[in-house]
């Protein structure tokens, strides 16, 4: 066991405290932005903390302090004991022992054996590759690349305990095309779990294609057409939408979904899972951060809303057993619903089938405005750039016009879904199709 964890577990113990849980991390990482093949920026964040809840006469006291002392733990205690005191009883509970459902490690065990030198020159080749793939590309503003290796320690006073590591690799270009008296922005990423898994080749495709294909964009006239909507950017659209899921939100009734579980709330063709028991996805452990089991869950599965994202506070709250997402924003939070991985199911077409229609089709390829979307009513209106397709051809870029309605309606007229799945953080989606849009423009 952590030797922190053993000082707090022997304090609280001597405090006759019966109901407690400790949330220890220690992370470690290393950045650098790198311009005209330069290092810009180096930094080497160490991050470290310890989160202490303790019930007492179903009151719930919290606290958290990044001083590991004695000194540190003792203050933080204390504090966690006077804000008990001073708070209402409500249902508090803490986790089970439970046994995890994944085998597997979540930490890339070459970490702490990469060089520094090849951290740096993997941003390096990223900004030559982008200049090298198009003459348009006048300016690359920078290249990051950054890492971490976290450590996650956990005890209740049920006795549940673990331990495990995770780490991440993310590496990102932007830069501007130029083309006569136009100019556009262009960006892309790559998040893994495995430095060996990035892909800067993949990268600067991506964010060159991004910014050429929309030099000459113009508005379109405003219409009523079928959209597709671009992996990544249904991919944001999906983790706005997603707080609609969590429990909190539907005990609070600021969830777009509350009352409507087992009722069908999209098109059959659309499903979404939420799977923390992912080789490859960011979001993966094998509990969540108040000592749940995870494990794989329909969130909607063939159109149906088939469940919440509970903790383990939401869940008693609606009468449903927790779902293993009790998710803390950082050290200083209370754990609450939240995501691990979100994916949305792929279907059978590639995008290339996808835009293969006789009649006209606007790609959305970017989205500006997507976090305003109305959380309780679903309505919004979002300002996009695409590309105007018919028939697998391009007639022209596109921007400077918006989509408007109200998602309820959007995620029923979804006709298809591609199978060009790409992971956005911990939100994997592939583009999908839907019917019709109002698209805004001239």
């Amino acid at each position: 066991m952590n030797r922190h964890l053993e000082r707090i577990i022997n304090l609280l113990n001597k405090q006759d405290i019966s109901k407690f849980d400790i949330f220890y991390v220690n992370s470690h990482g290393f950045n650098v932005d790198v311009k005209d093949g330069k290092v810009e920026k180096l930094k080497v964040p160490l991050k470290k903390g310890i989160a202490i809840r303790i019930i007492v006469d179903g009151k719930l006291g919290f606290a958290y302090t990044r001083d590991t002392t004695d000194d540190g733990i003792r203050i933080a205690m204390e504090c966690a004991r006077e804000n008990a005191e001073n708070s209402d009883p409500d249902e508090y509970e803490i986790s089970m022992p439970s046994k995890p459902s994944v085998d597997f490690s979540f930490a890339d065990e070459n970490f702490d054996r990469i060089p520094i030198e090849k951290k740096v020159e993997i941003a390096r080749a990223l900004e030559e590759k982008v200049y090298s793939l198009s003459s348009k590309v006048k300016k690359v503003r920078k290249t990051s690349y950054s890492d971490s290796l976290t450590k996650i320690f956990y005890y209740n006073s049920n006795k549940q305990t673990f331990s495990y590591e995770t780490t991440s690799y993310t590496l990102s270009v932007m830069l501007k095309a130029e083309k006569e008296n136009d100019s556009q922005m262009g960006w892309d990423f790559d998040v893994v779990r495995k430095f060996s898994s990035l892909n800067s080749d993949l990268v600067a495709t991506r964010s060159v294609e991004n910014a050429v294909s929309l030099l000459g964009a113009k508005p379109i006239k405003t219409q009523k057409i079928p959209v597709i909507i671009k992996n990544t950017v249904f991919a944001e659209l999906i983790e706005t939408l997603s707080a609609g899921f969590l429990g909190n939100n539907v005990l609070r009734k600021k969830s777009l979904f509350a009352d409507r579980l087992s009722f069908e709330v999209a098109s059959h063709v659309l499903s979404i899972y939420d799977n923390p028991l992912l080789h490859d996805g960011i979001g993966s452990r094998p509990f969540d951060d108040e000592g749940t089991a995870t494990r794989k869950k329909a969130i909607i599965e063939r159109g149906v809303l088939k469940n919440f994202l509970l903790d383990i506070y939401s869940a008693r709250k609606l009468n449903l057993p927790p779902t293993g997402n009790g998710i803390r924003m950082g050290i200083g939070s209370l754990p609450s619903s939240g995501i691990t991985n979100l994916v949305v199911e792929p279907g059978a077409l590639t995008l290339e089938n996808l835009v293969r229609t006789p009649e006209k089709v606007l790609v959305v390829t970017d989205a500006m405005g997507i976090h305003t979307i109305n959380p309780i009513s679903g309505e919004f209106s979002i300002g996009i750039s695409g590309l105007l397709i018919k028939e697998g051809e391009v007639i022209q870029p596109v921007t400077g016009c918006t989509i408007a309605g109200n998602v309820k309606k959007l995620l029923n007229n979804i006709s298809e879904v591609g199978r060009d799945s790409r992971w956005v953080g911990n939100i994997s989606s592939p583009s999908v199709l839907v019917k019709k849009l109002m698209v805004g423009g001239e």
